[in-house]
């Protein structure tokens, strides 16, 4: 036997066994990455519609939102009934930018049109800061950009002109 010849042909072998150990190696971790990403999505969605269960337990129920911060600014049940609803639409919009299933640009086409409204732009006055402040600490990238964008797009609907006041939204009911 050649020796000399087997252990190169096993050095060879062991070279090619390190490359497909490597690659299984990388596949595990873009595995791990993928599943990590995929339970921080699970968690934000159950995060989510926990909130979404509570603000709908107070909708109708006057003694459950007195639960909830005060109103920033002196506000008739129906107004705080509209910003708690404005509040979860604004969150649904927050957590699909977050988990990527919305981009910044859908985002901004998606805040033009609801900034036209007299309801939105109440909720985002009045509750802009807070979401402001709240990004800042949070410090997460994403969640700034969104919050940001947000603001810039409410002061340019605010400098283009009057919302539509919502007694507009709808025609009479037809006779």
């Amino acid at each position: 036997m050649d020796w000399a010849k087997l252990s190169e042909v096993s050095q060879a072998y062991g070279a090619v066994a390190v490359l497909f150990s490597a690659a299984a190696f990388l596949g595990a971790i873009v595995s791990i990455l993928y599943q990590a990403k995929q339970t921080r999505t699970m968690h934000e969605e159950i995060r989510s519609s926990m909130h979404k269960e509570l603000v709908f337990r107070t909708l109708d129920d006057e003694t459950l939102a007195r639960c909830w911060d005060p109103p920033i600014e002196p506000a008739t049940f129906e107004e705080v009934r509209q910003d708690a609803f404005c509040n979860l639409i604004y969150r649904l919009w927050l957590t699909d930018y977050v988990v990527g299933r919305m981009t910044l640009e859908a985002i901004r086409i998606t805040l033009e049109v609801h900034f036209a409204g007299e309801v939105a732009r109440r909720h985002w006055r009045v509750h802009g800061n807070n979401w402001l402040d709240w990004a800042k600490a949070n410090a997460k990238r994403r969640d700034w950009a969104f919050v940001s964008l947000t603001q810039k797009v409410y002061e340019e609907a605010v400098a283009a002109g009057p919302p539509v006041g919502s007694a507009a939204y709808f025609l009479p009911p037809r006779s």
